[in-house]
């Protein structure tokens, strides 16, 4: 690599696009956001500016990103503005104020009021609150046109629920701890301390049985059929039977298998390997992010 120290690799490891004023993000929807000294820009696979804006706090998601102003469209136009007050740390959509606003998807965003008795709701792409009444504060975005949400007074012996766009219920849930989205179709559950998956039905997929190592639940969940899981210390991976794919031998690992590949530390550094736990790209990065559109961020180790 060269001496640039961040950027996006290719699934060959080559450096593709240099990113010299800093870290930049993952591709979303065709676009990634990148530092560009004197703000940033959107830039597609091939490293070319598409668009600049002074300040680009989320990528696309559902046709709109997050900048200064507001919502942008990939053309840069000026979709839902939003007004940044409290060193942007609270916003102010179609006159209403929040203290979060999550990602686009499937026509609406979530958004968090302040305050013990305040509930959390969805807005369209008009800034209009369309669904309400939700607790937790969670900001949890649609996926994939569901979303998990926990209501603010939830009937007895309901502690989440998935809801469409439209806010009709599809399924309850009745369990203590469970994660914020279905990936790959099943959502990781707590109960008794042990790990375990169920569907989008609420039935076991893989029963209780491991180890619980994170209360947040933010490091378990499968993709493309693969979840992480830590034994003494140490990462591997398993499949929706429970069966061990990947030995536990892993420092750490960023996100899951995106692309065939999973970014995973060894030795101090980070590398990909193939779902099979063989070397896709040896340790040589001082950090290393999942592969979306078939490029990765990464920090040169150099």
């Amino acid at each position: 690599m060269s001496a640039t120290r961040y950027g996006f690799i290719d699934t060959k490891g080559e450096l593709v696009i240099p990113s010299p004023h800093g870290t930049p993000f993952s591709f979303n929807e065709g676009l990634a956001r990148m530092p560009t000294g004197d703000g940033w820009a959107f830039i597609d696979v091939k490293g070319e500016t598409k668009l600049k804006v002074k300040r680009a706090f989320m990528g696309f998601s559902d046709g709109l990103a997050l900048t200064d102003e507001g919502f942008i469209d990939p053309s840069g136009a000026l979709v839902l503005p939003v007004t940044f007050k409290a060193n942007f740390t609270k916003y102010v959509i179609a006159g209403a104020p929040y203290v979060n606003v999550g990602r686009f998807d499937s026509g609406l965003a979530p958004v968090m009021r302040s305050g013990a008795k305040a509930s959390d709701g969805y807005i369209n792409h008009q800034g209009e609150v369309v669904l309400d009444g939700f607790g937790g504060g969670l900001a949890r975005a649609f996926f994939k046109g569901k979303a998990l949400v926990s209501l603010k007074k939830p009937p007895k012996g309901e502690t989440s629920r998935l809801i469409d766009p439209k806010g009709t219920c599809l399924a309850t849930y009745s369990f203590e701890s469970m994660g914020s989205s279905l990936m790959d179709g099943v959502v990781v559950v707590v109960k008794g301390q042990k790990l375990g998956f169920v569907n989008e039905a609420g039935e076991w997929v893989l029963a209780p049985g491991i180890a619980s190592w994170d209360g947040a639940l933010s490091e378990c969940w499968f993709s493309e059929g693969l979840a992480r899981v830590k034994v003494k210390g140490r990462y591997g991976f398993i499949d929706k039977k429970g069966g061990q794919v990947i030995e536990p031998r892993f420092e750490a690992v960023n996100g899951g298998f995106s692309e065939g590949l999973a970014a995973v530390k060894e030795g101090g550094l980070f590398g990909y390997i193939h779902p099979d736990g063989s070397w896709a790209l040896t340790p040589r990065f001082a950090s290393a992010q999942p592969f979306t559109h078939g490029r990765a961020v990464v920090l040169n180790a150099g």
